[in-house]
């Protein structure tokens, strides 16, 4: 009996030991060797995109971009925008991993100043890339974070990231008057009143003057004479007059005022771009890569914010979120359909470069095929993964990739019944009317 225990005790820390060991090994799934890493592999799948479609959908690009200055109040109740007082009833973690007290969320709360809703009403814009915060202030909220899926990156405080040049609508300040709650043309939340200014009739004027370039090139550096002003994100929109890009400046009163800014034209181009294979291959690879970002938290993006992002450049404005994103175009529904067939419809019904491919919480680009495969861009935390327990874990990936719906089925402990393909509820042709 002694040996029994001994060899059963040699077992359980053999296993932990594997178990511990394997955590440590940085290794890319099998997809991302077996698929070229590059946009340019995949330019063959490239459809003909009707350039009056294009031309529609760009305008009412501009339309929604440009809404908040064209509101004259929050149209969402006082219920709708506190909805975030809900997590004081759950079990939420800090940037410490240790459990949020209640008071703190009652200074939240009590911060958040809701009794002025819908008060102020100034027209503004932001000066710089800032983030959309669901309380007012920087501190970070978690579910479990022992949890796989939970903890870092995922910060239930992030709703967005939102970029320089974006127009927004102020309800009103927080208590401590340093943050301002905003309508943007995707999303509501928290901004730093640092981060952005007051626009008048002359600003905007300036900025809705229909001749728009935008970023094709991700992260490159803007400067005022010679002075540093910001990292700009491709997708960022930068109105022309007199062949020079437009920003908004900001004096210490929050007033803003026209700075402009002399850009490459490498890096930025007319809005929209013309769908070739040139333009395409290069924006997927400057996505490329790019690190996992929850609500594009340290300046990255996730899976919706890449697929926004990806088809701002050609005119085509999408929502935030994954699940919005399948609500303004044709949707498919795929739900009650096998694996196999899933992937037969795609390949029949999906326009590569110009399809979603939605699942909750997830979202992807339909690139095309490789012996009879469809592909995929598209920024992903990780692949679902259950161990011999029926614990569930995750093989982070971590970044945007081009994979298939079958990346990670190599692993041991991959949980085929959590696997894209099974994941997979519709696609959505972002060329086609609801």
């Amino acid at each position: 009996m002694k040996k029994y225990y001994y060899l059963l005790s040699i077992l359980s820390i053999s296993i932990l030991f594997l178990g511990c060991s394997s955590k440590q090994i940085d290794y890319e799934v099998k997809d991302l060797k077996t698929y070229k890493q590059d946009g340019k592999d995949y330019i063959s799948n490239l459809p003909y995109f009707d350039k009056a479609i294009q031309e529609e959908l760009n305008k009412q690009f501009d339309e929604r971009y440009f809404k908040p200055w064209h509101k004259d109040k929050f149209e969402a109740s006082l219920e709708d925008v506190t909805w975030q007082f809900k997590y004081k009833n759950d079990k939420m973690y800090g940037d410490n991993n240790r459990l949020i007290k209640n008071q703190w969320f009652d200074e939240q709360i009590d911060n958040s100043n809701f009794e002025r809703y819908n008060t102020f009403l100034r027209k503004a814009i932001t000066v710089k890339n800032t983030n959309l915060r669901v309380f007012p202030t920087n501190s970070k909220i978690f579910y479990n974070p022992e949890i796989p899926g939970e903890g870092y990156p995922f910060d239930y405080n992030q709703n967005s990231g939102i970029k320089i040049n974006s127009p927004i609508l102020i309800s009103h300040f927080s208590k401590d008057r340093a943050w301002v709650y905003v309508l943007s043309s995707f999303a509501k939340g928290w901004i730093k009143v640092e981060d952005i200014a007051f626009v008048d009739d002359k600003i905007i004027n300036f900025f809705e003057n229909q001749n728009y370039y935008i970023a094709i090139k991700d992260n490159f550096p803007i400067y005022k004479k010679g002075v540093f002003l910001e990292y700009i994100k491709l997708g960022t929109l930068f109105p022309v007059k007199n062949n020079k890009a437009i920003t908004v400046g900001r004096y210490a009163n929050n007033h803003g005022y026209i700075r402009v800014v002399e850009i490459p034209n490498i890096y930025i181009a007319k809005k929209p771009i013309d769908f070739n294979s040139k333009n395409v291959s290069n924006i997927i690879n400057e996505l490329l890569n790019e690190p996992y970002g929850w609500g594009e938290a340290l300046n990255h993006r996730d899976c919706s914010a890449l697929t926004k992002d990806y088809f701002a450049p050609f005119g085509i404005n999408l929502k935030r979120n994954s699940y919005g994103q399948t609500l303004d175009y044709k949707y498919y529904d795929l739900s009650k359909f096998t694996n196999e067939k899933k992937k037969e419809f795609i390949l029949e019904n999906g326009i590569p470069f110009l399809t979603l491919t939605y699942m909750k919480g997830h979202i992807m680009i339909y690139i095309g095929q490789k012996n009879n495969e469809p592909l995929f861009f598209h920024n992903v935390w990780g692949v679902k993964t259950k161990d011999f327990f029926g614990n569930d874990g995750r093989k982070i990936v971590g970044k945007a990739v081009i994979s298939s719906l079958d990346m990670g089925e190599e692993l041991n402990n991959f949980d085929e019944k959590k696997s894209l393909t099974s994941r997979v509820l519709g696609i959505v042709n972002v060329t086609q009317e609801k």
